[in-house]
């Protein structure tokens, strides 16, 4: 009898728990503004720059990107075929809409080849579409899709 009250008395508390959690709010989200844009973008670079595809990849949500895997295998294709990269970016516009954030930005990605050879050269203006993840913000959508390969 002492053991089924305490395991009612247990389960109560773990009931109310439950129930007091779930009326706590949701944790604030950030805010997508000039700041937020330039962050990500500052990362996107870093990754590129320091030929690290794990830090470039870590920038985009897999979960919400369509065709991540896709993108990921190019991405793995371009950092094998290239040796290094530099990338100069200007924001031209930022904008938060419906829950999603916005980059305009002219780009220039110039690549190295393995072992030698000429370096390529991409411009063109770069948009990404972003949504937040917690307190930050990952791309879930880059277009042109093939800019960096």
């Amino acid at each position: 009898m002492r053991i089924q009250k305490a395991v009612a008395l247990f389960f109560a508390v773990l009931l109310l728990g439950a129930m007091g959690m779930a009326q706590l709010p949701a944790a604030p989200r950030a805010e997508f503004d000039d700041a937020a844009a330039a962050d990500v973008m500052s990362h996107l670079r870093d990754g590129l720059e320091a030929h690290s595809q794990h830090l470039f990849l870590g920038n985009f949500d897999r979960e919400q990107m369509k065709d991540f895997d896709s993108f990921s295998d190019q991405i793995e294709a371009y950092f094998t075929r290239y040796e290094s990269f530099r990338i100069v970016y200007h924001i031209v516009r930022t904008v938060e809409q419906d829950g999603k954030g916005y980059i305009l930005a002219e780009a220039t990605v110039e690549s190295t080849p393995r072992g030698g050879g000429r370096a390529s050269r991409r411009e063109g203006q770069l948009r990404l579409t972003l949504a937040p993840v917690g307190k930050t913000w990952k791309i879930v959508d880059v277009n042109p899709r093939g800019f960096f390969f």
